[in-house]
């Protein structure tokens, strides 16, 4: 009898997502392998940041949690908490917009920040963040993601502090007028994200894709985003990859990352996905 050769079943993931093709962290961090290995089921994160928009058809039915911590500002969608929301986990293969780093998370939207001025981003103040804080604290969410940095704030300092030692992951833009990153990056156990973009990041700070980066925009619409921000949000979606797949405390700390060889603390997404795996 000759000898045969036969071949497995599954089949290599494609996504009809048309902004999947154009966006950095498809290539940079091969998103569609990553997908083979998880893609964020099961996994709780919550985003502090200006409202979300729910509605957006990338991210109906992604936000299981919304609540709104600003008092004095009308709620409304928004268009950073919407954009961060995109990043971290927009649904994949639906047809329209782009696709998550981790589309099966679940989000909870924690208002703590409101719209500014048009090109002013948004702000937030000590307590609308620890509000929104103590509420992802006390439900026990796995990912926390900070999309922002400020003054040193010791209640908000505190509220981190319950967080990481009961097991959630804190991810937090890290400022690059900061020689130590700025607040809360700095602080003790925060994962400290920068833009990929930048020279060399801090020592401690991990570089994710954060330059021309397709995302959920207001209004079912999606357009280009820049900065730290926004690459919080991609390591934000990674992590909660590596908690998919992961038992032990390595979705949670700087040290699990494996990053490339170019001095500037850019991730290696496959290299440290199959680590954890």
């Amino acid at each position: 009898q000759p000898v045969n050769q036969f071949t497995t079943l599954q089949s290599a993931i494609t996504y009809n997502d048309p902004l999947f093709a154009v966006a950095p962290v498809a290539r940079q961090w091969h998103l569609a392998q990553l997908h083979k290995l998880a893609t964020g089921r099961g996994v709780t994160i919550a985003i502090v940041d200006s409202q979300i928009d729910a509605e957006h058809p990338d991210l109906k039915g992604q936000v299981a949690v919304m609540r709104d911590f600003v008092t004095g500002h009308t709620p409304r969608a928004e268009e950073h908490g919407t954009g961060v929301a995109g990043i971290v986990a927009a649904k994949a293969n639906n047809g329209v917009g782009m696709a998550g780093v981790a589309p099966q998370a679940r989000l909870y939207g924690l208002r703590a920040c409101w719209q500014g001025p048009v090109g002013d981003g948004s702000i937030c103040n000590s307590l609308s963040l620890a509000k929104a804080l103590h509420y992802a604290v006390d439900r026990g969410v796995d990912i926390v993601n900070l999309s922002l940095t400020g003054p040193y704030d010791p209640l908000l300092a505190r509220l981190i502090d319950i967080a990481i030692a009961r097991g959630t992951a804190i991810v937090a833009s890290a400022d690059a007028n900061s020689a130590e990153g700025g607040f809360p990056a700095s602080l003790r156990g925060v994962i400290a994200v920068s833009d990929a973009a930048r020279a060399l990041a801090p020592n401690g700070v991990v570089s994710a894709p954060g330059r021309g980066i397709p995302t959920t925009q207001t209004g079912a619409r999606w357009y280009i985003v820049n900065g730290s921000s926004f690459a919080t949000a991609h390591v934000s979606g990674l992590v909660a990859l590596m908690r998919e797949r992961s038992s032990n405390d390595a979705g949670r700390r700087r040290d699990a990352f494996i990053l490339n060889a170019d001095g500037g603390g850019t991730i290696d997404a496959r290299a440290t996905l199959r680590a954890v795996a």
